[in-house]
């Protein structure tokens, strides 16, 4: 357990609870290594616990919540913590909540069998367990390097969740200034057949340029433009760039709505809108 007040181990907030596996060493965050991840500069670290510790944790918190996350600060289903993640995933079944996870990693088929007997046992319980694989480009690899799955076998991964009785969900997150819109209405089309949802996000980017020198490799343009304000969704203080990108979202909005996908930028929307359509 990493040495930090207990009360900042995890993010408990507007229902939701934000947990993961934490940092994968003391060296290094996570498996992958996203040029664009906030996380490599000024985000606040999550706690290093056990499945065992992480739901006493949440247990003793006195705080409501209707869904938990396992994302945050880490992928704490990418290798080798693949088998823990789904531990923790069971373990917290318990709370009888909606449970939420993110990777970019490919599961084995017997991850997927074990994420399948979850999904039944909460739906015994009107409850949802969401998938939402992450993807942020098509044709840019730098952006999701080596050991990232290739985008197609993040694809299919969504056709492994949606037919095992997951929610499936694209998480084209974030939106990045250097990837075509066509590209991300491509991901849709790929994607179009195996997915309950889709969602976007802004880019959240250090002060300093850190972030916008590995994504730009160079100067950021001039004409890229961004505004300045703290997370909504998380408690650090730190106040960040932020890239909106308006018009890739109302694009892939519209792309969306035409192939009848709901699409949010937000999750809490999206889960309110599956607890209400499902």
């Amino acid at each position: 357990m990493t040495q930090r007040n207990a009360a900042n181990y995890f993010n408990i907030s507007n229902k939701r609870a934000m947990v993961s596996l934490g940092p994968l060493s003391a060296e290094k965050y996570c498996t992958h290594s996203c040029p664009f991840c906030y996380v490599q500069t000024h985000f606040n670290p999550y706690a290093s616990m056990s499945a065992t510790d992480i739901s006493n944790w949440l247990k003793n918190q006195g705080k409501s919540f209707d869904i938990i996350y396992i994302s945050g600060d880490t992928d704490s289903f990418a290798p080798p913590r693949a088998d823990t993640a789904i531990k923790l995933l069971e373990k917290l079944c318990d709370f009888g909540v909606d449970l939420l996870f993110t990777t970019k990693a490919l599961l084995t088929m017997r991850h997927i069998a074990a994420l399948h007997e979850i999904q039944k046992f909460l739906a015994k319980k009107n409850k949802f367990l969401f998938g939402c694989t992450s993807i942020a480009q098509l044709s840019m690899p730098y952006l999701e390097p080596e050991p990232i799955p290739s985008p197609q076998q993040r694809i299919e991964q969504l056709h492994n969740f949606k037919s095992n009785g997951l929610i499936s969900v694209l998480a084209m997150r974030p939106f990045l200034p250097v990837v075509p819109t066509d590209e991300y209405i491509k991901l849709v089309n790929l994607s179009k057949n195996f997915v309950d949802l889709v969602l976007g996000e802004t880019w959240y980017a250090d002060e300093e340029g850190i972030l916008e020198q590995k994504i730009f490799r160079g100067p950021t343009p001039k004409e890229i433009k961004f505004a300045r304000h703290k997370m909504d969704f998380d408690g650090n203080k730190t106040t960040w760039k932020v890239f909106e990108a308006k018009n890739v979202e109302q694009q892939v909005k519209r792309h969306c709505q035409s192939l009848s996908i709901p699409f949010f930028m937000r999750s809490r929307p999206a889960i309110e809108w599956i607890r209400q359509h499902k």
